[in-house]
């Protein structure tokens, strides 16, 4: 089986979705879902809406993918209810803090991708917690892929079209400390997809903008490794995009199923919508032809060239049919030149001749971005279940009436049918009433209606008789699909969640904040004039276990720790997985503790028995999160402000604060090196008006990046009114007075230095 999963965003986009062939749908209330700028369903239409999939065969998967404040459970909660009563399939569920809340019922949990699952680890805690499917990040590896498939029970969710994050999956702060729109929240602004300069490269580009996935091509491989769903991206999408991108993956999958004979139409998919001609992502792409620098947004596909422009016309050699409406884009040399509406087309001997105030370089690429046609079919687009009707019209014998939907039959009786007198019941008769369905989820034909008469015995029907037959047909009809769908729907029985006694967590008390450091020398000589008590938190390194040595064996240092801890990267691929589990096993016992940016920190904490505090990675944003994994502490999200926050949890109070994390080279993508010939020096940024994005490597097998915000965030200034523990991160900062740094937050006094920021902690996210 394979899964063709299809984005909803508005009720269009739905029957189009249905109409295309989609085995299930996402979609998102207007609350609580990851695109909260969608159309969208609400409280008052999502049963309407569901029992419509339903008639069709078709799943609905409701997106509660966003995190959740502590004021905000109540009315979560009150529309986790209405959506489970409304008869969802399955929920999508981000923020594990609120787990409790979805277990109160028989319905599947899928965990997002925004949970940033990438390996066996992080998947074996899902299933765990009693997830039934993982929708893996989109960065995830082909030998993880099978590892989770030949692991776990989980089923596989797999982003196979649309729109990439070069972020990597929830870890994307970019926005939020922009604007305070929150991806977390599904209020993203998208400054990925704006324009920066590098060291490397003056001229403003698209540096964030990788080109949209598409891997209608790797089915059948996904499919071998264990994929079970092929969910494609676009909830933010017109119902054209969602229809002609569904049709071609149905055919796809038909194709390996069924052996239903089909081509691959790469140049539909790139009409529907294509932003950089596509990428096949991280298993099959390096970073110079996943990325695209040039444009932002669709580009369609080209179709031919501009051979002449006057004043108000522009002549193009096409190599497809256009009409007026359709709309095209004009590139030439990687540059966008404009676009247009086409309006008042001629042919001039073999040539497309449209009206247009604009002039174009001869030679100029012309890209179909939008068909009429398409547009104008799917929003009119109405999928429609095909019944066949038989009644039985005798005089003197009971009045029946039968609507046949497979092998779903409802029958109606009206009662003993009357003589004819003057009007004799008739096949075209009755069938002029049976067809009068309306805007209901049915249609017939006439060649679908069968009536059973006696020339002997002819009868008189009433019209309004045979419409309230009719009518209370269908509702039974309905009723009865309904009932036979619900019989054979996935539904899960959840075990009791573990009972752990939190009053007693080894863990500091208030007093003693988190230092974080990298490890070098420079730290060190700092950490000689600390008197005050710390937790030393180290970043996992090559050098990890000579770093845990110094501190050890150096007595000035070790006397003034409370605790060590390693903090491990928030994303372990393939074989960096395996190191980094095989490091720990070297130096368990040098640590105390472990900082879990992700889940498969988590287990690991919990495999050696140590501390697991949750970091800012985690995004924890309620009281409930920490102890449904169990953790022994953690770190309040970093976008919740001052009364939100956890008096258990630590906040983050000072440091440069990672607002991505990149899993493609953007060395390599500005320079050109390769691998073998590197040019990282260390010192990298992206620039915008803002000031400077500095950009450090995480050096292991599969390199990863993270970006950090533009200001430090310092809270000295506030230092007075934070009741909390406080983490204070050094990793990024010029540390030569780190010491003097330290012992003012211990001590709670000090000024905060010049153009700093205090993040979320007075303000929020929206």
């Amino acid at each position: 089986m394979l899964e063709v999963l299809a984005p909803v965003g508005n009720i269009q986009a739905l029957k189009a979705a249905i109409y295309a062939g989609a085995d299930a749908v996402y979609l998102g209330l207007d609350m609580f879902n990851a695109r909260i700028k969608a159309g969208n369903f609400n409280k008052d239409n999502i049963k309407y809406y569901i029992d419509y999939c339903h008639l069709f065969g078709v799943k609905v998967y409701i997106a509660f993918n966003t995190s959740v404040k502590q004021s905000e459970l109540e009315l979560f909660t009150q529309y986790v209810d209405i959506a489970a009563k409304a008869g969802a399939d399955a929920f999508i569920v981000t923020d594990l803090g609120t787990l409790d809340i979805f277990r109160k019922y028989d319905i599947p949990l899928h965990g997002s991708t925004q949970i940033g699952v990438h390996n066996l680890a992080g998947a074996k805690i899902l299933e765990e917690l009693g997830f039934t499917r993982v929708v893996l990040a989109r960065e995830t590896l082909i030998e993880d892929i099978i590892k989770i498939k030949n692991n776990t029970f989980l089923e596989i969710e797999h982003f196979v079209h649309g729109a990439l994050c070069v972020c990597f999956s929830g870890a994307c702060l970019m926005s939020s400390m922009m604007s305070g729109d929150s991806g977390n929240r599904g209020r993203c602004n998208q400054p990925c997809r704006l324009k920066y300069t590098s060291e490397y490269n003056n001229k403003p580009k698209y540096l964030l903008s990788p080109k949209d996935q598409c891997l209608i091509d790797k089915i059948e491989e996904l499919r071998s490794v264990g994929v079970y769903s092929l969910k494609i991206e676009g909830r933010l999408k017109h119902p054209q995009y969602v229809g002609n991108v569904v049709k071609e993956y149905r055919k796809a999958v038909d194709r390996i199923l069924y052996g239903k004979i089909s081509k691959l139409d790469y140049s539909a998919l790139r009409r529907a919508y294509n932003r950089g001609n596509f990428t096949a992502g991280y298993n099959y792409e390096q970073t110079d032809t996943m990325m695209y620098c040039d444009i932002n947004g669709n580009i369609g596909e080209k179709i031919g060239e501009i051979v002449s422009c006057t004043k108000n016309t522009v002549k193009m050699q096409l190599n497809f049919s256009i009409f007026d409406g359709d709309g095209v884009k004009i590139i030439k040399d990687n540059v966008e030149l404009g676009g247009f509406a086409i309006k008042n087309l001629r042919n001039e001997n073999g040539l497309y001749v449209v009206e247009c105030n604009e002039k174009f370089a001869a030679g100029a690429s012309v890209h179909l971005t939008s068909q009429k046609s398409e547009i104008d079919k799917y929003e009119k687009i109405d999928p429609k279940i095909s019944i066949k009707w038989h009644m039985d019209a005798v005089a003197g014998e009971e009045l029946k009436l039968k609507a046949i939907c497979g092998d779903a039959i409802a029958e109606i009786s009206g009662g003993t049918a009357e003589y004819a007198v003057n009007s004799i019941v008739t096949r075209e008769s009755v069938s002029d009433q049976l067809l009068r369905l309306g805007d209901s989820e049915f249609t017939s034909s006439f060649d679908n209606i069968s009536v059973r008469t006696e020339a002997e015995r002819p009868c008189f029907i009433p019209k309004s008789k045979l419409n309230s037959m009719r009518r209370d047909c269908v509702n039974q009809l309905k009723k009865l699909m309904l009932e036979r769908y619900d019989n054979t729907r996935q539904k899960v029985v959840f075990g009791e969640l573990s009972k752990k006694d939190f009053s007693k967590r080894n863990v500091s008390n208030n007093a003693i904040p988190f230092v974080e450091i990298n490890g070098e020398e420079r730290e060190f000589d700092q950490l000689y004039r600390v008197h005050s008590k710390y937790n030393l938190v180290i970043r996992y390194g090559n050098k990890l276990t000579e770093l845990l040595d110094i501190v050890l064996k150096n007595n000035v240092i070790k006397n003034n720790i409370e605790h060590i801890y390693l903090k491990l990267p928030r994303i372990a691929r393939g074989a960096d997985y395996d190191i980094i589990e095989q490091n720990l096993e070297k130096c368990k016992e040098k640590f105390f503790g472990i900082i879990a940016d992700n889940l498969y920190a988590v287990y690991l904490a919990k495999k050696f028995q140590k501390t697991s505090i949750g970091g800012i990675g985690l995004n924890i944003y309620n009281y409930f999160y920490d102890k449904i994994l169990e953790l022994d502490g953690f770190i309040n999200s970093v976008e919740l402000n001052k009364r939100e926050v956890s008096r258990e949890g630590a906040v983050y109070a000072f440091g440069y604060l990672p607002i991505m994390t990149l899993l493609h080279c953007p060395v390599q993508l500005n320079t050109g090196c390769k691998c073998n010939n590197c040019k990282y020096s260390g010192k990298f940024s992206y620039y915008d008006k803002r000031g400077a994005y500095e950009i450090r490597r995480i050096k292991m097998k599969y390199c990863q990046f993270e970006l950090y915000n533009q200001q430090i965030v310092d809270t000295r200034n506030k230092i007075s009114a934070i009741n909390n523990s406080l983490y204070l991160d050094f990793s990024m900062y010029e540390c030569d007075n780190m010491a003097a740094v330290i012992e003012e937050f211990s001590n709670k006094i000090g000024a905060g230095v010049d153009n700093a920021t205090y993040g979320h902690l007075f303000r929020g996210v929206k």
